[in-house]
């Protein structure tokens, strides 16, 4: 393990040389949640403040364990950073089959990883997340090598899983194609698995990135066919994961009844559940009362109705656990659209600081560039105190011109 305790330009360099040779400053700066202006001006000798040592140290605490040593020899000269560096090697694929026959409860063992690698993502951010989740793929893949027949549906629907948060993991970073690839490998083995609530899942997150896409009518295609999947399933978060996908895909196609109709089937589904549960009960662990309704503001929002879309945001923004910081800070986000069409300019300046203020929790890259999306639309009110004082916010965490 390497710890730094003073980082210098050449660190930040090494940092960044390992991750991979075609990381450029503006995907390092994604990586991190910061300004590409910074790592410029870090990686030219510029100081670096608490809150950037702290996305450093975070960056390198989860680097694979060759990114680990490639750090090491960029950092000690071993490599030389101006050559660049070709690509990483790959996790020793060969030294991980010979760790022995997984049984049930190496998979156990495994699948705990996978879930506080959700977790880590929830509080932290993708950032704080990636490197584990590389690892621990090479591993499952591994396993699957020689599994007795009895565990290869459990194993594959593991190796699916996290196909799945890798997914996620490269769409939080602005990686929509690699997003893509993952999801699909993902369905893929949970077809093989015979695991529908997992196909299911893995069509929820397709569903969310066409709409990420705005490919509006292919995020219908697979919130329907995820539907499709939960006709007899026992987990009720997972069936209203599904109706919120298929409320938010129809609400962007002008389907008012057809969304409202699913927010509905999501609240109804979800009813005497209460707040979120561990990974290890759903795997849509995450939906709970808040998250129906910041999408039941989201929803109304997309169909013009600012009132009780503003109203409906509210209400998420109190309900929703502090647990999920990103949701939360996204939901803040989703408020300020409809407080800007009804005019309250000031409120919605406040409720995007008040994001922002999260990304000292999470590093999330996406919702660091929500948050300036959601500045730019304040734009013709840029002369307001509110505004004025959200761009000073803002440029404190170098993200007003992102």
């Amino acid at each position: 393990m390497i710890v730094v305790t003073n980082w210098t330009s050449r660190d930040c360099l090494a940092l960044r040389k390992a991750m991979g040779a075609a990381v450029s400053q503006s995907m390092f700066a994604i990586r991190l949640g910061v300004n590409v202006r910074t790592i410029k001006r870090w990686e030219g000798g510029g100081k670096i403040g608490p809150a950037g040592l702290a996305d450093l140290n975070t960056a390198l605490a989860n680097l694979s364990p060759p990114e680990v040593e490639a750090f090491r020899q960029y950092r000690t000269g071993a490599t030389d950073l101006a050559a660049g560096t070709s690509e990483l090697p790959p996790v020793d694929d060969e030294r991980l089959a010979r760790a022995g026959r997984a049984d049930a409860a190496a998979i156990n063992v495994v699948r705990s990883t996978l879930y506080a690698a959700m977790e880590l993502d929830d509080k932290l951010g993708s950032p704080a997340a990636i490197g584990l989740v590389t690892a621990q793929q090479a591993l499952t893949k591994a396993m699957l090598r020689d599994c007795a027949p009895e565990l290869r549906p459990n194993l594959l629907s593991l190796y699916a899983e996290w196909h799945g948060l890798a997914g996620s993991l490269a769409a939080d970073d602005g990686d929509q194609a690699t997003a893509l690839q993952r999801y699909e490998e993902g369905r893929e083995l949970a077809h093989d698995a015979e695991d529908d609530d997992l196909a299911a899942y893995l069509l929820c997150h397709m569903s969310q990135l066409a709409v990420w896409q705005d490919r509006r009518r292919i995020a219908m295609d697979h919130a329907v066919a995820a539907r499709s999947w939960v006709t007899d399933t026992q987990d009720r978060r997972l069936r209203a994961y599904v109706g919120i996908r298929l409320a938010d895909a129809a609400a962007r196609n002008g389907q008012r009844h057809a969304a409202m109709a699913a927010l509905d089937e999501a609240e109804h589904a979800l009813d005497g559940l209460g707040p979120c549960c561990h990974p290890s009960e759903s795997r849509a662990y995450f939906v709970g009362p808040g998250l129906i309704e910041s999408y039941r503001g989201l929803v109304l929002t997309k169909l013009g109705d600012a009132i009780p879309a503003a109203v409906a945001s509210r209400r998420a923004v109190a309900q929703i656990e502090p647990t999920f910081v990103r949701d939360r800070a996204v939901t803040l986000l989703e408020l300020a659209e409809p407080l800007e069409l009804l005019g309250d300019i000031d409120e919605a300046a406040a409720v995007i600081g008040e994001a922002a203020e999260l990304t000292d929790q999470n590093r999330s890259p996406r919702l660091a560039n929500s948050i300036v999306t959601a500045r730019h639309r304040l734009s013709p009110w840029a002369g307001t105190k509110a505004v004025r004082e959200l761009d000073e916010q803002l440029d404190e965490r170098d993200m007003v011109n992102r």
